[in-house]
């Protein structure tokens, strides 16, 4: 063997093309990160695409036929799309003009430490008040951009648009993937189990936000705190983002008690929270998101932190589904099963061959 033909072999090595492998995902993320606008909405369709299908699939079994099943969910769900926006528009609306009465008992509560402090030599209105009327503003900001993006109507119409078709094409999609694997093509068997785990997944972990949102609400009805159902709403979203989810769920709440009420109310909430957040993680989260998809915890929370930086807010929505399809690809090819691992608690004897 010469000299040129060792060089080229030495390129060929498990450990060389791990770390070109590696190289090329960060160059990918970084791609997808400036075209995020793009991407993460498809995405989002993506999933949802692969979690309504077994629903579609459920009225062609009713007897409907495929177009009007497809033409009867499309109602169904515009509907319940619109209702939640309509519901979450009068919820901000609302908060939105009580935002004064809630300055104004800042500024009060504040005066109380400022006097107390001056009393010790230490001055603090002036900044102080300055930090309020600027988290006032940047609030009013945060809600004119929520506002925005649930009335931006072409947008929405695009996505849904996609949605629909990728519904439509659900049932052709399904029978070139049984047919592949039928033939034995391991990225076929791979993306059928892919496909299986987000729906499992999926599946708890609504069941489980609704839980987690229905005792938050309680909680909050019971404490007498403002807007409970909007902050429940919240919980139930935010529950999917891996680990933190219903901690950042349950800060506005938090925040409101306090304006409200005081420390007392504020650090009950805050208890009660986070022991929720401690039986979500260590009873529900362990048992069916860690082991049944057999991903390490750590692997779940690093995955909130890279997606969230790369897509932004529907990138803490959807780490897992990103991770699984991530690590679906890299147990694909044997060149890059080396990466796999890292996605993995152990490793089955019994996954399909790469390709």
């Amino acid at each position: 063997m010469g000299p040129e033909e060792k060089r080229f072999t030495g390129i060929q090595s498990p450990l060389v093309l791990a770390l070109f492998g590696t190289a090329a995902f960060f160059v990918v993320l970084l791609g997808l990160k400036a075209t995020s606008d793009i991407f993460a909405p498809i995405f989002l369709a993506s999933v949802l695409a692969i979690l309504f299908t077994p629903a579609l699939r459920w009225l062609e079994r009713r007897g409907l036929p495929t177009a009007l099943a497809l033409v009867v969910f499309a109602l169904i769900l515009i509907a319940s799309f619109a209702c939640v926006i309509l519901v979450l528009l009068l919820s901000l609306s609302q908060f939105q003009a009580r935002l004064p009465i809630y300055e104004a008992l800042i500024l009060q509560r504040a005066s109380t430490l400022e006097t107390v402090l001056a009393g010790k030599g230490i001055y603090i209105k002036e900044g102080l008040n300055t930090d309020i009327l600027s988290g006032t503003a940047i609030i009013k900001t945060a809600i004119g951009t929520v506002t925005g993006v649930l009335t931006n109507i072409v947008g929405l119409v695009f996505f849904l648009f996609l949605l629909f078709l990728m519904l439509a094409s659900s049932k052709d999609l399904s029978r070139k993937v049984h047919g592949r694997q039928s033939r034995g093509n391991a990225f076929a068997t791979r993306f059928a189990a892919y496909a299986r785990q987000i729906q499992k997944q999926y599946s708890i972990q609504t069941l489980s936000n609704f839980l987690s949102a229905l005792a938050i609400t309680i909680e909050l009805f019971l404490f007498r705190v403002d807007f409970a159902l909007l902050w429940g709403f919240l919980a139930f979203v935010l529950g999917f983002i891996p680990n933190v989810g219903l901690i950042i769920a349950t800060l506005p709440a938090v925040i409101i008690a306090l304006i409200l009420y005081g420390w007392g109310t504020a650090l009950a909430i805050v208890l009660i929270g986070i022991l929720l957040n401690a039986i979500m993680d260590n009873l529900v989260t362990p048992r069916f998101m860690g082991k049944g998809l057999n991903l390490p915890m750590l692997s779940i929370f690093l995955s909130f932190l890279i997606w969230s930086w790369v897509f932004g807010f529907l990138g803490a929505l959807l780490a897992v589904p990103a991770t699984l399809l991530l690590r679906m690809l890299f147990q694909s090819r044997k060149e890059t099963q080396m990466l796999a691992i890292f996605f993995e608690k152990e490793t089955s004897d019994a996954d399909p061959d790469p390709v």
